[in-house]
């Protein structure tokens, strides 16, 4: 005799949530259950590692998952990949880090805005608690 499951596994349910938040650019993973809060997306060839390791650890100590894209490659292709797996918000640090500022944009591009490194966190959280994120 062979036995099966036919609840509603994890697989079922991912596959249901990519189904139903994706556009033609890849998923838009719902905040609750992204595998990353937060994307942060490092530009230029000149940029400081250690200034970009400095944001993320600023958005890790405030308890979120930080996925950070330290590839060497062009903008579009970061840009690419980052839509692809979809995490609900997206920091960009580019040639503003120097002066204390990144970008910072939801997945759905519904929110774009130049945000202090001071206020990062503060920012993050309240794209992640937005409704409809």
């Amino acid at each position: 005799m062979v036995m099966g499951c036919y609840g509603i596994g994890i697989s079922r349910i991912l596959s249901v949530v990519i189904e139903q938040h994706h556009d033609d650019s890849g998923i838009r993973w719902p905040a609750g259950l992204a595998p990353y809060d937060v994307e942060v997306v490092p530009l230029g060839k000149n940029i400081d590692a250690e200034a970009v390791d400095a944001v993320a650890s600023a958005l890790e100590a405030e308890g979120l998952d930080v996925l950070v894209d330290d590839r060497p490659g062009s903008a579009g292709v970061k840009f690419a990949d980052a839509d692809l797996i979809g995490c609900p918000v997206q920091v960009v640090a580019g040639r503003r880090l120097t002066e204390g500022a990144v970008e910072v944009r939801t997945r759905d591009r519904s929110t774009v805005l130049e945000v202090d490194i001071t206020d990062l966190t503060k920012t993050v959280q309240q794209l992640l608690t937005r409704p409809g994120q």
